[in-house]
């Protein structure tokens, strides 16, 4: 059988099934944290670094194993690299797909369209006929997936951790880019303990950080936070826990309502409305997971982002929680300097659990 051919999404509000069900291969498209070069000539100085870095790979030719890449009306970066890509990077298929950013049923109804829309298109491009029956048997493929991944997530509430914040980070991002039944696979090959959520600090053990924010793609941050002495035992990030953390209904009537209902009701991320719920989550996580601190990362000039900051670290004040702001480039060439506020934060939560 012949290797599908290869999808490209760059935010996780597009829904891979539909892609999976024109029998293509969805891949998160990653800057990899590589250096934006030539990329500064097509886009303006304060776009966020991210949108750089991807750019750069398909003006260096990174990208030509793919067919296809589909956006997202995340942010004005975002839309500035689908203008501009679609101009200098030749690309077999470039879509963007319109997102809402509430989540009542008006923005449930819109969505659906809109993903019967891509679905068109893309099978159209592709020559595949997307029927309700494939999308449901997709659904169900990547509800097998995130059952999985939650049920890894779960193992992260015991004393001491199972496995660590990194290693956990790493096998989720390896999950995006590759067939969900070879994924499945590989998640089955790890033997998980039993899970018993903690009530309360584990004195005994290492500090429980949660990490939270927008895109990060590389491991520095994890191994930064587990060589200073501490465990990430939660990641409230788009490419951690928020793209796993929920499920879409299965063998439902109309797939693209289920599609739409789901990914819109899911965790959300700071382009969408909802910073009390987004608060709540965040709190939730902190009470599931017995946190001792919160370590919130953003990349440069994600204006989305970096607004939540305050308020969360006012909340999580209140709430006696330690809060430590890291704003990255994406790069993290910085990470020698953010290496000491790392450590000294470990020693101030480490200080107060005595």
């Amino acid at each position: 059988m012949n290797e599908a051919e290869r999808v490209g999404w760059l935010c996780s509000y597009v829904p891979e099934e539909v892609i999976m069900a024109a029998g293509l291969l969805p891949v998160r498209v990653s800057g990899g944290g590589g250096t934006v070069g030539t990329a500064d000539a097509y886009l303006y100085p304060n776009v966020c670094p991210f949108v750089k870095s991807v750019m750069a790979l398909g003006l260096n030719g990174q990208t030509k194993d793919m067919s296809g890449l589909v956006f997202t009306r995340s942010c004005d970066g975002m839309r500035r690299l689908y203008d501009v890509w679609k101009a200098y990077v030749p690309t077999r298929f470039v879509y963007m797909l319109e997102v809402p950013k509430n989540r009542d049923g008006a923005a449930v109804a819109y969505f659906a369209t809109q993903l019967r829309r891509f679905a068109t298109v893309l099978g159209q491009e592709f020559g595949r006929e997307i029927t309700d029956r494939s999308l449901n048997q997709a659904i169900e493929a990547a509800n097998q997936a995130r059952r999985l991944m939650q049920g890894m997530y779960q193992t992260q509430r015991t004393i001491p951790l199972p496995f660590s914040g990194s290693e956990v980070f790493q096998l989720g991002l390896e999950g995006m880019g590759m067939a969900k039944d070879a994924f499945v696979k590989k998640l089955k090959e790890y033997r998980l303990p039993t899970a018993n959520q903690t009530s309360g600090k584990g004195k005994d053990g290492k500090a429980r950080i949660l990490v939270m924010g927008n895109v990060v793609d590389r491991p520095d941050l994890f191994n930064l936070i587990e060589n200073g002495g501490a465990d990430v035992v939660a990641a409230d990030l788009c490419t951690a826990m928020r793209h796993f953390d929920y499920l879409v209904e299965e063998d439902a009537e109309e797939p693209y309502l289920a599609l739409a209902r789901g990914y819109l009701n899911r965790p959300g991320c700071a382009r969408m409305t909802g910073v009390e719920e987004r608060l709540a989550d965040m709190m939730k996580l902190a009470k599931d997971y017995a946190v001792d601190g919160v370590v919130y990362t953003s990349v440069k000039f994600c204006d989305q982002h970096l607004s939540d900051a305050p308020y969360f670290a006012e909340k999580l004040k209140e709430a006696g929680i330690p809060i430590l702001f890291l704003e990255n480039d994406y790069t993290w060439s910085t990470i020698g300097q953010l290496k000491t506020r790392v450590e000294a934060f470990i020693e101030m939560l480490d200080a107060g659990r005595r």
